[in-house]
């Protein structure tokens, strides 16, 4: 397999790996937590799929670590906080 096609298929494969752990880690989200939403491309995910629980019913309040998290979860409908 050329170089280029091998790096693209390990790019999809580490993008899947990602959402897997993003959901497992959403398996642990209960109707009511507070949640710090990370920063980084595993995070993304995250607040991917907890959107969809939110737009699901899940009731979550989310503290952003960062203004690209803050303006992802907004976009997601997940109500947001600040820490403290």
């Amino acid at each position: 397999m050329p170089a280029k096609q091998d790096r693209d298929r390990q790019r999809v494969d580490m993008e899947a790996l990602k959402r897997q752990a993003a959901a497992r880690a959403l398996e642990q989200v209960k109707d009511g937590m507070r949640l710090g939403l990370g920063t980084g491309s595993t995070a993304r995910h995250f607040v991917d799929l907890l959107g969809e629980k939110v737009r699901a019913g899940m009731k979550v309040m989310g503290v952003p670590t960062s203004e690209a998290t803050r303006a992802q979860a907004e976009q997601c409908g997940i109500a947001l906080t600040h820490a403290g």
